[in-house]
């Protein structure tokens, strides 16, 4: 009898020994000419079909654990064609966009996870009738917001011109008695598109006790009991007209490209412009043709209109670029009343816990069969 439970109790200590090691296999990879791709462990339905973030699988296991996940890390596999011969074992895909070929040889897919907020690299008409549901990820939100805010401040206290100026001995303000800098204490700020980001920095706006406008596509839902008002987009001018400081933070699809051109500068005459969304929300050309005629008093840009090729060629020592690029068609870099960030908004060193973790909670929650979270209208294209 003995004999038999200590047989038993040995079967046992096997059987956990061996779900142990199951459920967290070594973490080794491999980078070939077809992608980068986890060697050992078992295939998973969640995969990744994009190079992640160093660090990623520490977000990944953060993530698993709110999920309640305990099983294997995902497999990475970035070439798209690779990706697709895996279609049968894909439920749920983290990538930077997906290809036709891949969603017809995934018939189980249930999501594809964006890791970012920014969805307009995507082809809806072809997810929509594949009827696999796309998601973002909203987790740089605050990080965002605050960016907005500092744009808002730079233009309004003079921050950039001033430390230029300081640098070489001039000085202005009190000293000089001219060129007040411009409070925002009071100022009315309007905000175009009360989604996530929008609705952080409304709130932030809120507590310098600013006045707060917000225009959306139609004026209920949500956050438009947090503003003073809310306006519909056929109010856009009115709306304008009464925004000290005018806030895009429009996602670009077809009815946001240009969204705000001559007629729209022209409405908002003596006040500033702050972009945080897209650059294709705006006319390019009727932006910086207000800027430079003083139309509008300045502005904050953050998203442009020209990038760098992907990925970017830098020195390996200096580790700065070796081929710069400007972000603009018009020369914007040599307007005084402009204040220009490299889109770095949502790039914070928060951001790549919020973004990917957001993302692979909503991957592993989707892939088990619950509802994802941040589902990306198909028809509206945000």
């Amino acid at each position: 009898m003995a004999g038999c439970v200590h047989f038993f109790v040995f079967v046992l200590v096997i059987e956990v020994a061996a779900a142990f090691l199951l459920r967290f296999p070594k973490r080794e990879y491999n980078i070939d000419e077809e992608g980068v791709h986890v060697i050992g462990g078992i295939a998973m339905a969640v995969y990744i079909g994009t190079v992640p973030p160093v660090g990623w699988e520490r977000v990944w296991d953060k993530a698993a654990q709110r999920a309640g996940y305990t099983g294997p890390l995902p497999q990475i596999i970035t070439d798209a064609t690779v990706l697709a011969q895996h279609g049968e074992d894909i439920g749920a895909l983290v990538a930077r966009t997906v290809t036709p070929e891949l969603l017809a040889a995934a018939p189980h897919l249930k999501l594809v996870q964006v890791p970012f907020a920014g969805v307009d690299s995507f082809d809806m008409a072809t997810l929509k009738r594949a009827g696999v549901p796309l998601a973002n990820s909203h987790g740089n939100r605050e990080v965002t917001a605050e960016h907005a805010i500092a744009l808002m401040f730079a233009l309004a206290r003079r921050i950039i011109p001033y430390d230029r100026d300081l640098r070489q001995g001039i000085w202005h303000g009190f000293t000089t008695m001219d060129e007040p800098i411009i409070g925002l204490f009071g100022k009315t700020v309007g905000i175009s598109g009360l989604g996530n980001i929008g609705g952080h920095i409304l709130r932030i706006c809120r507590a310098m006790d600013m006045k707060v406008l917000g225009l959306k596509r139609t004026p209920g839902g949500a956050c438009s009991d947090l503003v003073d008002r809310a306006y519909g987009t056929d109010e856009k001018m009115e709306f304008l007209r009464a925004s000290d400081f005018v806030v895009d933070v429009l996602p670009l699809t077809a009815e946001t490209e240009n969204f705000f051109g001559r007629a729209e500068f022209e409405a908002m005459r003596g006040h500033w412009f702050i972009n945080i969304g897209r650059g294709g929300t705006v006319d390019e050309k009727a932006l910086y043709e207000a800027l430079k005629n003083g139309t509008l008093a300045g502005a904050g840009i953050d998203p442009w209109w020209v990038y760098p090729s992907q990925p970017v060629a830098k020195d390996p020592v200096t580790g700065r670029m070796l081929h710069p690029v400007f972000p603009a068609h018009e020369p914007f870099w040599e307007l005084s009343n402009v204040v220009m960030s490299p889109h770095t908004g949502g790039f914070a060193d928060v951001s790549i816990d919020g973004l990917w973790g957001e993302s692979f909670e909503n991957a592993i929650r989707a892939d088990r069969g619950e509802t994802p979270r941040n589902l990306v209208d198909l028809e509206r294209g945000y």
